[in-house]
């Protein structure tokens, strides 16, 4: 068949056009399947992209999941203390989306391996807590236009972290300035706090005294309440002395929104 010189034109222009789509649609399935150094989940394994190839990784579970408002989130912790097969790698947390976890991004995090994750109830905030059980660096985070999780608060906590509705959380921050309790103590100052995502506002709902910590231990969502363990000592030097130190267990209303 013979074409016009106009037409052969048209048709080298739509053969570009495919060939780019067809381009595009390769460069996407790449992305999709990870690139060199990337993580994967497939089912209920993980993969490291490595060599153009998916390396299983035998030794690590998956991954965490939650479903939210926005959707499911899942997301794996990716740190070479966790695994041998992860050595080499950039430690943070990867995040995946949707029943088929699509890869979502990845967040660099020093010391991966002791994060803890905690979702919004709209799936567009995020809270990580890093650290141990007794201090902790706690970020808070939310998902930008470009589906990124962007910082925007860092606190100094302890223990979990409880969002009570899609803009507001509560948690156990510490005074940091002030050190420790004492030398031979692991005390902090703990006072239990609510954060305002809307208002980027913190109250503390029951303070640190010299004599008394209050630690968040439970939230009650039906209730509107939550669990708060006080430590107290009649002086503070008992604070290196754990006899010495008196714990009890209070219930508290959590504030009202505004």
């Amino acid at each position: 068949m013979l074409f016009s010189h106009g037409e052969a034109k048209k048709m080298k222009n739509v053969k570009l056009q495919v060939t780019a789509a067809l381009l595009v649609l390769i460069l996407a399935a790449g992305c999709a399947w990870g690139a060199e150094g990337d993580y994967l989940i497939k089912g209920d394994q993980v993969y490291r992209a490595e060599g153009g190839a998916q390396k299983l990784i035998t030794d690590m579970e998956p991954h965490g999941r939650i479903n939210t408002d926005a959707g499911i989130w899942s997301w794996l912790l990716v740190d070479p203390e966790l695994s041998d097969a992860m050595k080499g790698s950039e430690s943070g947390v990867y995040f995946f989306r949707g029943e088929d976890d699509a890869p979502a991004g990845f967040l660099p995090m020093k010391n991966a391996i002791a994060c803890m994750l905690e979702f919004s109830p709209s799936g567009e905030k995020l809270l990580i807590s890093n650290g141990n059980e007794a201090k902790q660096d706690l970020g808070y985070y939310v998902l930008d236009e470009s589906g990124h999780f962007v910082k925007k608060a860092a606190f100094v906590s302890a223990g979990y972290v409880f969002w009570i509705d899609p803009h507001r959380f509560l948690f156990t921050v510490i005074d940091a300035k002030k050190g420790l309790r004492s030398k031979g103590g692991d005390d902090w100052w703990y006072s239990a706090a609510l954060y305002d995502t809307v208002e980027s506002e913190l109250t503390v709902i029951k303070k640190a005294t010299p004599v008394k910590n209050y630690i968040i231990s439970g939230c009650d969502h039906e209730g509107g309440t939550m669990d708060i363990t006080e430590g107290s000592v009649k002086i503070p030097g008992d604070w290196s002395k754990p006899g010495r130190i008196k714990y009890r267990e209070l219930n508290v209303p959590i504030p009202a929104a505004g």
